[in-house]
């Protein structure tokens, strides 16, 4: 099927041309014409591409097993880099399909990798995380997690508060459909089960001296997207407060850019009768977050994007008539905009030595550089939409930012990209529980939309 549309295009494409062409005699634009003319006809011959015969009735008969998955995976959480018993499982099921399966990279050691027709060339990568939180689950479901795990070194509950296993689920499905009609896919497919995107659970990176290197980022220093070939790169999520089913993509920057920082304050002690024998490091503190505050209206243009500061912890004294001779606070920095990201990240140091400087006092500040912001292709994004609604999903441009951050960015710096938002809300769902709360839940029927997704960029001539 996918030769007979590649064909037809190259046949329309060819007349098309023989028509502008026989008209450039009588056209003093003619060199446009025929550039609209060519753009105009393969941006409708891509987007007119229709769902296979098959495709419907295999997404109904696979749906029942995604959603068995899907319980499953939720029972067995297990935390970034510690993801072995899910390596397992992805692996063995991808290997009961047929699919070649390349278990972990170097500095990946629980990712897995499928490939679907290698050799065929023109690949692609579909990437679905495989890692939970650190969360104790609260949704009352019957397969509620009640498992346990160590998070930076300590024991902690562990759930899939962000629904990482609906990915897992919609690709392992998508992947077993492709491999029954893999003859229709005319090229190689990469299914990239990555671990770790919520960052690796076993240390705290403020213990490492350069940060941590896992998940998306670790894989594509490991090489994966040029060991593949891959050309372009998908990826879903599922979204609370959207319905199930709905499937918004962005052009362009699609979520933000997340970077944490560490200050400590070291100031001199006194007593709290005679703050004027030392150097007091809480007001320091508080200076410092006052004004860190005032980075972004003074130096962000209103036209050119958003950044975020927030000081989520400060900690600082013993007791209430004690000056406090130190002081320590840490945050979040978000934008949704590469330049202002460098920016905030260039300043927050600036602003805080000066605030200390100005108290008497001295501050060490340590930055932590994590994700960049996930920009989707432009023009791959629209193909994508009109592709997805050629395929019966209900899929639609939006410029909705939910505000978190992802190393699906990783990927998308390397290659064009598009991530996607899948809504998971049940009809008559007002104000649901957001991803990464203890209560947040996912209507399993929204699964039909992220597997018929999947299967749908596989088959796209983009």
């Amino acid at each position: 099927m996918q030769k007979v549309v590649n064909h037809m295009y190259k046949l329309a494409l060819c007349v098309s041309v023989a028509l502008t062409l026989s008209a450039c005699a009588q056209s003093p634009n003619a060199t446009a014409t025929l550039s609209s003319q060519v753009q105009s006809t393969q941006t409708t011959a891509q987007a007119n591409y229709q769902a296979p015969a098959w495709l419907e009735a295999s997404v109904a008969e696979v749906y029942p097993e995604a959603v068995k998955i899907r319980h499953y995976l939720h029972q067995h959480p297990e935390l970034g880099c510690q993801e072995v018993k899910t390596q397992a499982y992805i692996a063995d099921f991808l290997q009961q399909q047929g699919i070649e399966v390349i278990k972990g990279t170097e500095h990946a050691p629980t990712a897995v990798i499928g490939v679907l027709n290698p050799g065929k060339g023109h690949a692609i990568g579909i990437r679905a995380d495989i890692d939970a939180l650190p969360i104790k689950e609260n949704t009352g479901l019957p397969y509620a997690s009640t498992v346990k795990g160590m998070f930076f070194g300590r024991e902690a509950d562990v759930s899939h508060m962000c629904g990482h296993d609906a990915h897992m689920a919609m690709l392992l499905a998508a992947a077993k459909v492709m491999a029954a009609h893999k003859d229709d896919i005319a090229r190689t497919v990469v299914f990239l089960f990555q671990p770790a995107e919520e960052g690796d659970s076993r240390v705290n990176p403020y213990d490492l001296p350069a940060g941590q290197l896992a998940g998306a980022n670790a894989m594509v220093q490991d090489g994966v997207l040029e060991r593949f070939g891959i050309e372009k790169v998908f990826g879903i999520h599922v979204m609370a407060r959207q319905p199930a089913g709905k499937m918004l993509i962005a052009k362009g920057p699609a979520l933000n850019s997340v970077d944490d920082f560490r200050v400590q304050i070291q100031g001199e002690q006194a007593h709290g009768a005679m703050p004027w024998t030392g150097v007091d490091a809480t007001l320091t503190a508080a200076a410092a977050v006052v004004n860190l505050q005032q980075i972004v209206s003074r130096n962000i243009p209103l036209n050119s994007g958003m950044g975020v500061i927030t000081v989520g912890r400060l900690q600082a004294g013993e007791t209430s008539n004690v000056m406090a001779g130190s002081a320590e606070f840490e945050g979040t920095i978000r934008s949704n905009n590469a330049q202002i990201r460098s920016m905030l990240l260039q300043r927050i140091p600036e602003v805080i030595a000066g605030t200390a400087a100005a108290y008497g006092a001295k501050a060490q500040t340590r930055i932590l550089e994590i994700y960049p912001v996930t920009v989707n292709d432009p023009d791959l994004a629209t193909a994508t939409v009109a592709q997805l609604q050629d395929f019966g999903v209900d899929a639609q441009l939006s410029q909705w930012n939910p505000g978190a951050s992802e190393d699906f960015s990783f990927f998308a710096q390397k290659v064009p990209g598009v991530f996607m938002f899948l809504g998971v809300d049940k009809p008559g769902s007002s104000n649901a529980a957001n991803n990464h709360s203890d209560k947040f839940v996912i209507d399993d029927t929204a699964l039909k939309a992220g597997i018929t997704a999947h299967v749908a960029v596989a088959l796209s001539p983009l």
